[in-house]
């Protein structure tokens, strides 16, 4: 482990130089001054509770099932005012219950509500959301570089919390550090709100990509004015593609949680992913997708903020380093910290802070030398290998280390591993060709869809029938 990042670096620069794409972006015109009117804001019954459970399903989001148990007050309930009175109030209610109870007790738009939570924490879309995506479900209480205030947690209380700071925003802008008519310089851009609940977004979320991608979830959705519906994209979640006609060429892209997030450099993309998986599709099935946040640093680099806090990049999140002895333990060297500004710590989503290098935080795979079965280990879970197929095909290149039967007992045991989103495969007895993405399988039906989303024959891999069941069938693609 703590020779890997210097590996790491030295064979990206390698791939570097052999590789090269102009990676050039294009900022499209956007009112930052007017993300969404006031009357959507408050049009609290633009959707009731069967509305919320139907849209949630046309989504096919986790919280279609998510139950919390706490105190949310529903229409026509006297509020409680003391904590013992919540407590007493507390029952199990669904988070489509959730949303609409706050939506109806603050006036404010569950689809508000709904946009809210897939900005800050992609709850809405995400469907395998972590533990503190769920506790912090609206960001509330969740500063830049900081842990969230445990104070907060619950789903149902960040809902309830984040409905009434807008009503009070709403109804009370003038006090607050951003209001409407005034001028402010914001990362570059003059921004002059509109509307209090333009100012209000600032006040909640003082960054310019924050509220861009705020208003990309609502129009996406289809809650914008004007009876138009949402375009759907059909590239798999987890693909990394590039138009292949239009005005942009060279930008790459990965496809996540139905945005598509520019890489800004070639690090970027190698430290992630294989090259040669690269699809080129036509732009117009690219702009489908509204464009997200940038990819800017390289897997595994650690971001050092104006703070001095220091984070490890794990994927497309941060973790907080929370002491310069973990910081070491994961053997680094300080030479390899990258400044990163503020802003571009905003943008990127926080995950959970590391404090216990033998958890794993960054990814492991371990042999148990009993029985010689091989486990992946990450944040104190181990995750079974069934077949060595998928190490070749998950992990190439990475050392398996032998566990003692105390660390292997230490270790929470989860599902097996399944294929990796992105991959192409087909079965030894079947011929149909799938696309690994969300953790399930996706027929692709024909040739014309197989070629028209620049998949390539030669990157089909070929696996046994039972490692191609680890991923369920999923509704197929077809163009």
């Amino acid at each position: 482990m703590k020779k890997t990042p210097n590996f790491l670096y030295w064979n990206l620069f390698l791939l570097v130089f052999l590789m090269s794409a102009q990676m050039v972006r294009a900022e499209s015109d956007f009112n930052y001054s007017n993300i969404i009117s006031d009357q959507e804001a408050n049009d609290y019954s633009s959707m009731n509770k069967t509305q919320i459970v139907n849209f949630l399903n046309s989504k096919n989001s986790y919280l279609k099932n998510y139950y919390y148990y706490g105190y949310s007050p529903a229409p026509g309930e006297v509020i409680a005012t003391t904590e013992e009175e919540k407590l007493a109030k507390a029952a199990e209610k669904s988070a489509a219950e959730v949303i609409y109870n706050a939506a109806y007790e603050a006036k404010i738009s569950p689809k508000f509500l709904l946009t809210m939570m897939q900005k800050e924490m992609s709850l809405v879309e995400d469907p395998d959301p972590t533990e503190n995506q769920l506790a912090f479900a609206m960001g509330y209480y969740c500063y830049d570089g900081q842990s969230c205030n445990p104070n907060w947690r619950g789903f149902g209380k960040q809902v309830r919390a984040t409905a009434l700071q807008f009503r009070d925003y709403l109804d009370n802008i003038s006090g607050r550090t951003y209001r409407p008519g005034q001028e402010y310089n914001i990362e570059g851009e003059v921004v002059v709100p509109e509307n209090n609940v333009t100012a209000g977004l600032y006040n909640y979320t003082p960054h310019l990509h924050g509220n861009k991608l705020f208003k990309t979830i609502w129009d996406r959705f289809g809650f914008g004015t004007g009876d138009s519906a949402p375009i759907v994209g059909i590239i798999p979640e987890g693909s990394i593609v590039k138009a292949s006609d239009g005005t942009d060429t060279d930008t790459i892209y990965l496809i996540h949680n139905n945005l598509k997030l520019p890489f800004a450099s070639m690090t970027a993309i190698v430290s992630r992913y294989d090259p040669k998986m690269l699809m080129t599709v036509s732009s117009l099935e690219l702009n489908k997708f509204a464009e997200g946040p940038s990819i800017d640093y390289p897997a595994y680099s650690i971001l050092q903020g104006p703070d001095n806090k220091k984070y490890l990049l794990d994927g497309l999140n941060k973790r907080l380093i929370t002491s310069d002895q973990v910081f070491k333990a994961l053997g680094y060297n300080p030479d390899e910290i990258i400044t990163a500004s503020s802003t571009a710590l905003a943008n990127i989503n926080d995950g959970e802070p590391i404090s216990d290098v033998s958890l794993s935080p960054v990814g492991q795979l371990y042999k148990d030398k009993s029985t010689g079965g091989v486990y992946y280990v990450k944040d104190g879970q181990k995750y079974p290998i069934v077949d060595p197929e998928i190490i070749k095909i998950n992990y190439p290149g990475q050392t398996i280390k032998t566990a003692t039967a105390k660390q292997l007992e230490s270790w929470n045991k989860q599902l097996p591993i399944k294929l990796k989103d992105g991959l192409l495969v087909k079965g030894t007895t079947n011929p149909q060709v799938y696309v690994i993405t969300n953790g399930e399988r996706k027929w692709l039906e024909d040739e014309n869809t197989f070629l028209s989303l620049g998949y390539k024959w030669q990157n089909v891999i070929t696996v046994s029938d039972r490692v191609i069941k680890l991923n369920a069938i999923a509704q197929s693609l077809k163009l």
